[in-house]
């Protein structure tokens, strides 16, 4: 049992809970204070980084958020994964001989001891959620090796062999064969590891090239024998419960990838083509609350923070964010979302897919297999007396034109839509034929936004830019 008074009175200082809750919870846990740490966690008190850190300060431990850490993999490879998995440990930084672990009870320094005299360094403990702790270490883990492990076990196995034309029986027992399904989880996971977007297998006439699209640039990960093709595809189909044995048709399905404590979906797409079915898989992201983040930590300059904010804050109209498909809107409408998101505002989103899943927000998906699409969810939503309306992408006129009258008749619409620039927006809402006088008091703001690429981590050097570079790209924000 955890006796943390300091913890306790953490909470009553930051307002999280009251005296009064603060004495009902030491009762009802009996003074176990852990346990009201993931009452609070469970129940939504508070953002999982402020409970968090307020824990680790208890204790006089930081705090890291594994989900958001980059781990450095020389020291992921100084403690044995079945060490990790067997106590719950995980390194996340080795400096100058220290090792930089998590652990759920940092405190613990019988265990400290023992990994200090085990692999020979020293050790300096972080706090992170036990949860946190098991999924890093199914991720961390994998592998080329362990992936490579599986390939050769594939190749080996007489049933993969002349996989070229078999019944739908039989494509359902290669999904299903363990080679198969670890080969399939181990890809999924080291994409999630190096966080890519997409996983692309692209079949060609003797190989199976397996590639990540990473920071918006496709690289080879992996090559597979050609016969691997039809049962790594026979278990994605499976997974996203699609029809093994249509080889003709494109499909769309989606694959939910269970890890310990949570679940990470991909969107799946087959497209037939001459070496074979070609197949993507658009991470989806953790769909969990704390993986959206704060808008404050969007990147954005100061001046267009301020202008963003000064756009969400006002009761009604609607605010546009444009770009290209993959460059972050959906993830910058539910930073909005996640602001907007207080006890007092009924929020409603229509969604394909929903992708970020928020507490108290009204979720809903299109299925058009029924007719249900985003125009009829609108009418319905209207009826829902709501305050915040987030529409995935405005696809058509009659849809443009419902979010527009509900912004005139005091509704906030958060909505997409695919244009190059934030002038293109208004011209793309007129062509589609929304009269400019629903256009022109609706909009508060549209924002146009790319991903900048990250550098090469191993390439990169400094670099001054010369001062009319500076004063022509940056002086009209503020910045230099």
């Amino acid at each position: 049992m955890t006796s943390n008074n300091l913890f306790m009175q953490y909470l009553v200082e930051n307002e999280i809970i009251n005296e009064a809750d603060s004495k009902r919870l030491s009762q009802k846990y009996a003074g176990n204070a852990q346990d009201v740490l993931y009452h609070l966690l469970k129940g939504g008190a508070k953002d999982k980084n402020i409970l968090g850190k307020l824990w680790g300060d208890s204790y006089n431990f930081s705090y890291v958020n594994l989900e958001n850490t980059i781990f450095q993999q020389e020291a992921v490879k100084k403690i044995p994964y079945e060490y990790a998995k067997e106590n719950g440990v995980i390194p996340v930084y080795y400096l100058n001989n220290v090792l930089t672990v998590a652990m759920a009870e940092p405190y613990d320094e019988e265990v400290v001891k023992v990994l200090k005299q085990t692999f020979g360094v020293n050790i300096s403990q972080v706090f992170s959620f036990r949860e946190e702790i098991e999924d890093a270490i199914e991720i961390q883990y994998q592998s080329h090796d362990a992936i490579n492990g599986f390939i050769e076990s594939l190749a080996n196995n007489s049933k993969i062999k002349g996989t070229s034309k078999v019944t739908g029986e039989q494509l359902k027992k290669l999904a299903g064969d363990k080679a198969v399904i670890e080969l399939t989880r181990s890809l999924m996971l080291l994409a999630i590891k190096e966080k890519a977007s997409d996983i692309h297998v692209d079949p060609q006439e003797e190989m199976v090239y397996v590639r990540f699209r990473i920071d918006g640039v496709l690289q080879d990960r992996l090559k597979l024998d050609s016969m691997m093709l039809s049962p790594l595809v026979s278990r994605l189909k499976v997974m996203a419960s699609l029809d093994i044995t249509e080889k003709r048709r494109p499909q769309d399905g989606r694959v939910k990838l269970k890890l310990s404590n949570k679940s990470i979906d991909f969107r799946m797409s087959s497209m037939p083509t001459v070496y074979g079915e070609k197949v993507v898989l658009r991470s989806l992201g953790q769909i969990v609350a704390h993986s959206v983040p704060d808008i404050e930590a969007l990147d954005l300059s100061v001046a267009n923070y301020k202008i963003m904010k000064n756009i969400i804050d006002t009761p009604n109209g609607i605010f546009f964010v444009t770009g290209p498909t993959g460059s972050g809107k959906t993830t910058t409408l539910f930073s909005v979302l996640k602001y907007l998101n207080k006890p007092g505002v009924n929020i409603m989103t229509v969604e394909d897919p929903v992708e970020y899943r928020l507490p108290r927000v009204n979720q809903v998906q299109v299925n058009n297999a029924i007719g249900f699409d985003f125009t009829k969810a609108l009418r319905s939503f209207l009826r829902q007396d709501p305050d915040v309306i987030l529409i995935g992408e405005i696809r058509d006129v009659e849809t443009a034109k419902i979010a527009s009258q509900a912004a005139l008749t005091g509704h906030l619409v958060l909505a997409t839509i695919h244009t190059n620039n934030s002038l293109q927006a208004v011209t793309r809402l007129v062509e589609m034929g929304v009269e400019p006088f629903l256009v022109a008091p609706s909009i508060i703001g549209v924002m146009a936004q790319r991903l900048v690429r990250r550098i090469c981590p191993h390439c990169k050097e400094s670099y001054v830019p010369e001062k009319d570079l500076v004063d022509k790209y940056f002086d009209w924000d503020g910045v230099s």
